[in-house]
């Protein structure tokens, strides 16, 4: 939706009847990480493993036609932030910490599709970032025969059968990395969850527009298996040569413009191994284990460190359309929830299970064989 400045002191800068050049922010679930990954990404030695569901976001700046990403920042002001509650999947061979030219044979190797780094717009070299949803050439494959996985939570696969990669033909910029001591590491087979600079940025000097009607721009590629979690700052080109605004996540000072989806964080939704998932519950300390996953019948659910009793606490079954299928009160025993969830009514396939403890809620997948 356009929106209209309303504020004469800014007409003074902007020019006459300009607009908010930044609609939004979007968020992507890309992928989601299979067996098979993990075991190519360990192969090659990774610094930090490729859990089996971890997952790939893509961060999008949605644009007005004619609008461009010139740069990403932090200042003095404004935090410029991206952070995992785990660590940052890097890509042993070809991984990179911002967007520089990989070649597309190079991107087809491996997992450095799902490589975490930063960029604007560009993905490898003549190609840009865009959303599935408006891929129109499929994909470029992968040399292993991995990163196959077509769990329905990231949507349409992004290699082999049916897959569109979110690739298309562009031409991606070389991009500057202005003012950063070591903050990229993090991106470049270091292990770690938290990238932060108050001083530094990554610019596409002149600005970069997208490939598509939307004009959606590419500006991050991030693969972990836990929360993630950003606060982004960016300068957008006007339709005016010269002109720019200046948005930020919070705390606008003089000109900045204010956009609330510069701020994200995610909820992990899935993490499997073997069959088993397991993780924990906010930050409560309770933590879950579901097996068996993929299941015959049923499957039982098991939280340890339960700290919550209270009548509002069930878990329901869906389906992916979110419609409910089955709702239950949970059970305790010494401290534990252990309840079993039965599915031998349902066809086989793939079923959401939402707990809620108390203000907290949480969401698995659960395959039925």
């Amino acid at each position: 939706m356009k929106k209209t400045l309303l504020t004469l002191g800014l007409f003074a800068t902007l020019g006459l009847n300009a607009q908010n050049g930044l609609e939004s922010i979007i968020v992507e679930k890309y992928y989601v990480s299979d067996i098979a990954d993990s075991l190519d990404a360990d192969a090659n030695g990774a610094i930090y493993p490729l859990h089996v569901g971890s997952v790939t976001y893509r961060v999008y700046a949605d644009l007005l036609p004619g609008y461009s990403v010139i740069q990403m920042f932090g200042n003095a002001n404004h935090d410029f932030r991206v952070e995992t509650t785990t660590a940052f999947y890097n890509d042993p061979n070809f991984g990179v910490p911002y967007y520089n030219g990989t070649s597309v044979n190079n991107t087809k190797k491996n997992t450095q599709l799902i490589d975490s780094y930063f960029t604007i717009g560009g993905v490898a070299n003549g190609m840009m970032g865009v959303l599935k949803t408006e891929d129109t050439d499929g994909s470029i494959g992968n040399n292993q025969g991995i990163l196959a996985n077509t769990d329905a939570s990231a949507g349409l696969p992004i290699t082999g059968l049916g897959a569109q990669d979110g690739l298309l033909p562009g031409a991606p910029i070389a991009l500057n990395a202005l003012g950063f001591t070591n903050e990229l590491n993090i991106f470049d087979q270091t292990e770690g969850g938290s990238f932060l600079t108050n001083g530094a940025a990554i610019a596409a000097l002149g600005g970069m527009q997208g490939v598509t009607a939307s004009n959606t721009v590419l500006l991050g590629q991030f693969t972990t298996d836990g929360d993630f979690s950003f606060q982004l700052n960016v300068q957008i080109g006007t339709t005016i040569v010269g002109e720019s605004q200046t948005f930020v996540a919070s705390n606008p000072v003089g000109n900045e413009l204010q956009d609330s989806t510069l701020i994200y964080t995610s909820v992990v939704t899935d993490t499997t191994s073997g069959g088993l998932g397991f993780d924990e519950l906010s930050n409560s300390g309770m933590e879950l284990l579901l097996f068996p996953n993929p299941t015959l019948e049923k499957t039982t659910v098991y939280v340890s460190n339960y700290k919550v009793s209270a009548s509002t606490d069930k878990m329901t079954l869906l389906n992916l359309s979110g419609q409910v299928l089955s709702e239950q009160k949970i059970t305790t025993s010494n401290g534990k929830l252990v309840s079993s969830v039965d599915l031998g009514a349902y066809e086989k396939g793939i079923y959401l299970l939402k707990v809620n403890i108390g203000d907290q809620e949480w969401i698995r997948q659960v395959v039925k064989n």
